[in-house]
Protein backbone atom coordinates (compact mmCIF):
# COMPACT_ATOMS: atom_id res chain seq x y z
CA UNK A 1 0.00 0.00 0.00
CA UNK A 2 2.77 2.48 0.98
CA UNK A 3 6.44 2.08 0.19
CA UNK A 4 9.22 4.53 0.89
CA UNK A 5 12.42 3.58 -0.92
CA UNK A 6 15.73 5.15 0.11
CA UNK A 7 13.86 8.32 1.03
CA UNK A 8 16.22 11.21 1.71
CA UNK A 9 15.68 14.93 2.29
CA UNK A 10 18.54 17.42 2.40
CA UNK A 11 17.54 21.06 2.91
CA UNK A 12 19.29 23.98 1.24
CA UNK A 13 21.37 24.67 4.34
CA UNK A 14 22.82 21.16 4.04
CA UNK A 15 20.83 19.65 6.91
CA UNK A 16 19.87 16.03 6.21
CA UNK A 17 16.46 15.64 7.86
CA UNK A 18 15.74 12.16 6.46
CA UNK A 19 18.48 9.71 5.56
CA UNK A 20 17.92 6.70 3.27
CA UNK A 21 14.59 5.73 4.84
CA UNK A 22 12.84 2.52 3.78
CA UNK A 23 9.29 1.88 5.02
CA UNK A 24 6.70 -0.73 4.12
CA UNK A 25 3.05 -0.32 5.12
CA UNK A 26 0.69 -3.08 4.02
CA UNK A 27 -2.97 -2.65 3.13
CA UNK A 28 -5.08 -2.69 6.30
CA UNK A 29 -2.18 -1.88 8.66
CA UNK A 30 -2.50 0.55 11.53
CA UNK A 31 1.10 1.72 11.41
CA UNK A 32 2.78 3.73 14.15
CA UNK A 33 5.60 6.12 13.25
CA UNK A 34 7.71 7.13 16.25
CA UNK A 35 10.77 9.20 16.96
CA UNK A 36 12.07 11.89 19.33
CA UNK A 37 11.71 15.57 18.45
CA UNK A 38 13.86 16.43 15.45
CA UNK A 39 13.99 12.82 14.22
CA UNK A 40 12.53 13.68 10.80
CA UNK A 41 8.93 12.57 11.36
CA UNK A 42 7.26 15.70 10.01
CA UNK A 43 9.54 15.86 6.97
CA UNK A 44 8.84 12.19 6.26
CA UNK A 45 5.07 12.65 6.45
CA UNK A 46 5.24 15.67 4.14
CA UNK A 47 7.11 13.57 1.58
CA UNK A 48 4.73 10.62 1.98
CA UNK A 49 1.71 12.85 1.36
CA UNK A 50 3.22 14.73 -1.58
CA UNK A 51 3.65 18.08 0.16
CA UNK A 52 7.43 17.95 -0.13
CA UNK A 53 9.64 16.41 -2.80
CA UNK A 54 12.47 14.17 -1.58
CA UNK A 55 16.08 14.92 -2.49
CA UNK A 56 16.52 11.23 -3.28
CA UNK A 57 14.36 8.12 -3.29
CA UNK A 58 10.67 7.71 -3.95
CA UNK A 59 7.29 7.08 -2.35
CA UNK A 60 4.72 4.70 -3.84
CA UNK A 61 1.10 4.70 -2.63
CA UNK A 62 -1.50 2.34 -4.03
CA UNK A 63 0.86 1.46 -6.88
CA UNK A 64 1.44 5.11 -7.89
CA UNK A 65 4.64 7.13 -7.54
CA UNK A 66 3.73 10.16 -5.46
CA UNK A 67 6.06 12.58 -7.22
CA UNK A 68 4.67 11.75 -10.68
CA UNK A 69 1.00 11.39 -9.69
CA UNK A 70 0.48 14.09 -7.09
CA UNK A 71 -3.12 14.92 -8.03
CA UNK A 72 -4.15 11.27 -8.22
CA UNK A 73 -2.52 10.57 -4.86
CA UNK A 74 -4.60 13.29 -3.19
CA UNK A 75 -7.71 11.35 -4.23
CA UNK A 76 -6.70 8.25 -2.29
CA UNK A 77 -5.27 9.76 0.92
CA UNK A 78 -6.73 11.70 3.83
CA UNK A 79 -4.72 13.78 6.30
CA UNK A 80 -5.61 14.87 9.83
CA UNK A 81 -2.85 17.28 10.96
CA UNK A 82 -2.08 18.00 14.60
CA UNK A 83 -3.22 21.62 14.24
CA UNK A 84 -6.57 21.49 12.54
CA UNK A 85 -8.70 24.55 11.78
CA UNK A 86 -12.49 24.48 12.16
CA UNK A 87 -15.11 27.00 11.10
CA UNK A 88 -16.95 27.57 14.36
CA UNK A 89 -19.84 29.40 12.68
CA UNK A 90 -20.70 26.34 10.59
CA UNK A 91 -22.61 23.27 11.69
CA UNK A 92 -20.89 19.89 11.42
CA UNK A 93 -23.08 19.08 8.41
CA UNK A 94 -22.28 22.36 6.64
CA UNK A 95 -18.58 21.91 7.32
CA UNK A 96 -18.44 18.48 5.69
CA UNK A 97 -20.65 19.56 2.78
CA UNK A 98 -18.22 22.43 2.14
CA UNK A 99 -15.23 20.08 1.89
CA UNK A 100 -17.19 17.51 -0.09
CA UNK A 101 -17.81 20.16 -2.75
CA UNK A 102 -14.07 20.81 -2.99
CA UNK A 103 -13.53 17.17 -3.96
CA UNK A 104 -16.67 16.58 -6.02
CA UNK A 105 -17.93 19.49 -8.13
CA UNK A 106 -21.04 17.51 -9.17
CA UNK A 107 -22.18 17.12 -5.54
CA UNK A 108 -24.48 14.31 -6.65
CA UNK A 109 -24.26 12.29 -3.42
CA UNK A 110 -23.22 15.05 -1.01
CA UNK A 111 -26.08 14.71 1.47
CA UNK A 112 -25.97 10.91 1.50
CA UNK A 113 -22.18 10.72 1.93
CA UNK A 114 -21.94 13.41 4.61
CA UNK A 115 -24.83 11.87 6.56
CA UNK A 116 -23.07 8.50 6.37
CA UNK A 117 -19.79 9.95 7.68
CA UNK A 118 -21.46 11.80 10.55
CA UNK A 119 -23.08 8.55 11.58
CA UNK A 120 -19.76 6.68 11.27
CA UNK A 121 -17.98 9.05 13.66
CA UNK A 122 -20.88 9.23 16.11
CA UNK A 123 -22.02 12.79 15.34
CA UNK A 124 -25.33 12.14 13.58
CA UNK A 125 -27.30 13.63 16.50
CA UNK A 126 -25.08 16.75 16.50
CA UNK A 127 -24.97 17.27 12.74
CA UNK A 128 -26.78 20.63 12.95
CA UNK A 129 -24.93 21.89 16.03
CA UNK A 130 -22.47 24.75 15.56
CA UNK A 131 -18.87 23.54 15.67
CA UNK A 132 -18.08 26.33 18.14
CA UNK A 133 -20.17 24.42 20.69
CA UNK A 134 -18.23 21.18 20.22
CA UNK A 135 -15.84 19.73 22.79
CA UNK A 136 -12.29 18.89 21.70
CA UNK A 137 -13.22 15.23 21.43
CA UNK A 138 -16.18 16.02 19.18
CA UNK A 139 -13.94 18.19 17.00
CA UNK A 140 -11.50 15.28 16.65
CA UNK A 141 -14.41 13.11 15.50
CA UNK A 142 -15.38 15.76 12.98
CA UNK A 143 -11.77 16.00 11.83
CA UNK A 144 -11.74 12.25 11.20
CA UNK A 145 -14.96 12.58 9.19
CA UNK A 146 -13.36 15.33 7.08
CA UNK A 147 -10.31 13.10 6.56
CA UNK A 148 -12.65 10.47 5.08
CA UNK A 149 -14.59 12.88 2.85
CA UNK A 150 -12.86 11.74 -0.36
CA UNK A 151 -13.21 8.03 0.54
CA UNK A 152 -9.43 7.52 0.92
CA UNK A 153 -7.59 4.23 1.00
CA UNK A 154 -4.96 5.63 3.39
CA UNK A 155 -5.26 8.18 6.20
CA UNK A 156 -2.41 9.98 7.96
CA UNK A 157 -3.22 10.97 11.56
CA UNK A 158 -0.91 13.31 13.47
CA UNK A 159 -1.45 13.22 17.25
CA UNK A 160 -5.12 12.12 16.97
CA UNK A 161 -5.77 12.09 20.74
CA UNK A 162 -3.65 15.06 21.84
CA UNK A 163 -5.39 17.12 24.52
CA UNK A 164 -8.16 14.59 25.17
CA UNK A 165 -9.00 13.14 28.57
CA UNK A 166 -8.70 9.35 29.06
CA UNK A 167 -12.33 8.78 28.07
CA UNK A 168 -11.90 10.87 24.93
CA UNK A 169 -8.69 9.02 24.06
CA UNK A 170 -10.42 5.66 24.44
CA UNK A 171 -13.33 6.80 22.25
CA UNK A 172 -10.98 7.93 19.46
CA UNK A 173 -9.01 4.67 19.74
CA UNK A 174 -12.21 2.66 19.25
CA UNK A 175 -13.31 4.89 16.38
CA UNK A 176 -10.00 4.53 14.52
CA UNK A 177 -10.08 0.74 14.93
CA UNK A 178 -13.67 0.62 13.70
CA UNK A 179 -12.90 2.75 10.63
CA UNK A 180 -9.88 0.59 9.85
CA UNK A 181 -11.93 -2.58 10.19
CA UNK A 182 -15.24 -1.61 8.57
CA UNK A 183 -13.90 0.60 5.76
CA UNK A 184 -10.60 -1.29 5.19
CA UNK A 185 -8.61 1.92 5.53
CA UNK A 186 -4.85 1.80 6.06
CA UNK A 187 -3.88 4.11 8.93
CA UNK A 188 -0.52 5.86 9.46
CA UNK A 189 -0.23 7.42 12.92
CA UNK A 190 2.31 9.64 14.64
CA UNK A 191 1.86 10.34 18.34
CA UNK A 192 3.86 11.37 21.39
CA UNK A 193 1.31 9.44 23.45
CA UNK A 194 2.85 6.00 23.15
CA UNK A 195 -0.31 4.46 24.55
CA UNK A 196 -1.96 5.42 21.23
CA UNK A 197 0.57 3.29 19.39
CA UNK A 198 0.36 0.39 21.85
CA UNK A 199 -3.44 0.23 21.74
CA UNK A 200 -3.93 0.84 18.02
CA UNK A 201 -1.01 -0.32 15.91
CA UNK A 202 -0.06 -3.73 14.58
CA UNK A 203 3.26 -2.44 13.23
CA UNK A 204 5.71 0.25 14.37
CA UNK A 205 8.65 2.14 12.90
CA UNK A 206 11.09 4.09 15.07
CA UNK A 207 13.33 6.78 13.60
CA UNK A 208 16.23 8.71 15.09
CA UNK A 209 18.29 11.44 13.41
CA UNK A 210 16.42 10.81 10.17
CA UNK A 211 17.32 7.11 10.09
CA UNK A 212 15.15 4.04 10.60
CA UNK A 213 16.38 2.10 13.63
CA UNK A 214 13.50 -0.37 13.95
CA UNK A 215 10.44 -1.54 12.01
CA UNK A 216 8.39 -4.58 12.99
CA UNK A 217 5.19 -5.79 14.60
CA UNK A 218 4.73 -4.85 18.25
CA UNK A 219 4.78 -8.52 19.25
CA UNK A 220 8.11 -9.12 17.49
CA UNK A 221 9.60 -5.98 19.04
CA UNK A 222 8.52 -7.10 22.51
CA UNK A 223 10.11 -10.50 22.01
CA UNK A 224 13.28 -9.00 20.54
CA UNK A 225 13.87 -6.31 23.14
CA UNK A 226 12.72 -8.22 26.21
CA UNK A 227 13.57 -11.89 25.61
CA UNK A 228 13.56 -12.66 29.33
CA UNK A 229 10.35 -13.01 31.32
CA UNK A 230 9.77 -10.62 34.23
CA UNK A 231 7.37 -11.27 37.12
CA UNK A 232 6.14 -8.72 39.67
CA UNK A 233 4.87 -9.93 43.04
CA UNK A 234 3.59 -8.15 46.19
CA UNK A 235 3.51 -9.98 49.50
CA UNK A 236 2.93 -9.34 53.20
CA UNK A 237 6.70 -9.55 53.84
CA UNK A 238 8.69 -8.68 50.72
CA UNK A 239 12.13 -9.01 52.36
CA UNK A 240 11.41 -12.55 53.53
CA UNK A 241 9.79 -13.44 50.21
CA UNK A 242 12.86 -12.19 48.34
CA UNK A 243 15.13 -14.50 50.37
CA UNK A 244 12.87 -17.49 49.71
CA UNK A 245 12.73 -16.81 45.97
CA UNK A 246 16.51 -16.38 45.75
CA UNK A 247 17.08 -19.75 47.44
CA UNK A 248 14.90 -21.43 44.79
CA UNK A 249 17.56 -20.62 42.13
CA UNK A 250 14.89 -20.05 39.48
CA UNK A 251 15.60 -16.40 38.78
CA UNK A 252 18.46 -14.48 37.23
CA UNK A 253 17.77 -11.48 39.44
CA UNK A 254 15.41 -10.71 42.34
CA UNK A 255 14.98 -7.11 43.44
CA UNK A 256 12.64 -5.21 45.74
CA UNK A 257 11.10 -2.11 44.12
CA UNK A 258 8.36 0.37 45.06
CA UNK A 259 5.85 -1.92 43.30
CA UNK A 260 7.00 -5.05 45.15
CA UNK A 261 9.45 -7.77 44.10
CA UNK A 262 10.79 -7.75 40.54
CA UNK A 263 11.91 -11.18 39.34
CA UNK A 264 13.88 -11.56 36.11
CA UNK A 265 13.73 -15.19 35.08
CA UNK A 266 16.55 -17.12 33.52
CA UNK A 267 16.51 -17.31 29.73
CA UNK A 268 13.97 -19.77 28.29
CA UNK A 269 12.38 -20.26 31.71
CA UNK A 270 8.70 -21.27 31.81
CA UNK A 271 7.17 -18.32 33.65
CA UNK A 272 3.75 -19.87 34.38
CA UNK A 273 5.35 -22.94 35.95
CA UNK A 274 7.74 -20.79 37.99
CA UNK A 275 4.87 -18.59 39.20
CA UNK A 276 3.16 -21.69 40.58
CA UNK A 277 6.33 -22.86 42.33
CA UNK A 278 6.88 -19.42 43.87
CA UNK A 279 3.28 -19.22 45.10
CA UNK A 280 3.50 -22.68 46.67
CA UNK A 281 6.80 -21.87 48.41
CA UNK A 282 5.51 -18.59 49.83
CA UNK A 283 2.29 -20.18 51.06
CA UNK A 284 4.30 -22.88 52.84
CA UNK A 285 6.11 -20.06 54.67
CA UNK A 286 2.69 -18.56 55.55
CA UNK A 287 3.22 -15.38 53.52
CA UNK A 288 0.22 -13.59 52.02
CA UNK A 289 0.41 -12.84 48.28
CA UNK A 290 -1.45 -9.69 47.28
CA UNK A 291 -0.59 -9.67 43.60
CA UNK A 292 1.48 -11.62 41.08
CA UNK A 293 1.70 -10.54 37.45
CA UNK A 294 3.81 -11.18 34.40
CA UNK A 295 5.37 -7.92 33.21
CA UNK A 296 4.82 -7.08 29.57
CA UNK A 297 7.34 -4.89 27.75
CA UNK A 298 5.57 -1.77 26.51
CA UNK A 299 6.11 0.28 23.38
CA UNK A 300 7.40 3.03 25.66
CA UNK A 301 10.04 0.67 27.10
CA UNK A 302 11.21 -0.23 23.60
CA UNK A 303 11.13 3.37 22.37
CA UNK A 304 13.15 4.73 25.29
CA UNK A 305 15.67 1.91 25.02
CA UNK A 306 16.26 2.53 21.31
CA UNK A 307 16.34 6.33 21.23
CA UNK A 308 18.71 6.56 24.21
CA UNK A 309 21.06 3.87 22.90
CA UNK A 310 24.02 5.53 21.19
CA UNK A 311 24.98 2.23 19.54
CA UNK A 312 21.66 1.43 17.85
CA UNK A 313 21.86 -0.20 14.45
CA UNK A 314 20.25 1.40 11.41
CA UNK A 315 17.72 -0.71 9.50
CA UNK A 316 18.63 -0.85 5.82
Amino acid sequence: MIQAKKLTKIYKNGFKAVDNLNLTIEEGDIYGFLGPNGAGKTTTIRMLTGLLNPSEGEVIINGMKVRENNLEIKKVIGVLPESHGYYDWMTAYEYLIYFYKLFDSKNSNAHQHVTYLLDKVGLSKRSHTLIGQFSRGMKQRLGLAKTLINQPKVVFLDEPTLGLDPTGQRDIHELIKELNRSMNITVFITSHLLKDIEVLCNKVAIVKNGKLIEEDTILNLQQKHSPKEIIHIRTSKDEKAKMIIEKMNLAENVKITEEGIRIILQKDALSDQIKQEIVQSLFLEKLDIYEITKYKTTVEDIFLKLVTDSNEKVVK
